[in-house]
């Protein structure tokens, strides 16, 4: 199941490009998922980076229908990566959610652009959940959830924005 899901922040390309490549960020963004104890590594590439936040989700911390199919923690592994900039700061970048234990998999391809407000992120999600006869109502719940994700990134984003 595909949808595009857009995040506005209130700051030029560069500043959120730092944000997104701060370590202390991505250890936030895991923190307020619960995920405490994950691991987070940040490698620069040339002009641009790579996030990875790996750790593991027991199964209480999952959505009821999915808690049926998942009976012990889920390893997984969160990949974010960002090319450099381009003259105006538009970045391209990607983005892959690997899940051991659980028949789901996502990725998504990314753009950071310059936009009148700050900068907006646009993920154009591809989202699999591969169960027998639930799989895609699985599907839809999870990507329902998206408009609520949105809200709260952006604003612990311009929160953090305004705190760095």
């Amino acid at each position: 199941m595909r949808k595009s899901v857009t995040f506005t922040y209130p700051a030029d390309p560069a500043r959120v490009a730092s944000m997104l490549a701060d370590p202390a960020y991505q250890r936030r963004r895991a923190a307020r998922l619960g995920l405490d104890d994950a691991d987070v590594d940040v490698t620069p590439s040339g002009e641009g980076f790579t996030a990875t936040l790996s750790g593991t989700v027991p199964p209480t911390r999952l959505p009821s229908a999915a808690r049926r199919f998942v009976r012990s923690a889920l390893s997984f592994t969160v990949t974010e990566s960002w090319g450099g900039p381009g003259a105006d700061g538009t970045r391209t970048g990607a983005l892959d959610v690997a899940a051991t234990g659980a028949p789901v998999r996502a990725s998504a391809t990314g753009r950071l652009t310059p936009v009148a407000a700050g900068t907006a992120v646009t993920y154009d999600v591809d989202l699999s959940v591969s169960v027998p006869l639930v799989g895609r109502s699985i599907e839809d719940k999870a990507l329902s959830m998206s408009g609520r994700v949105v809200t709260d990134e952006e604003k612990r984003g311009a929160d953090w924005l305004a705190a760095h």
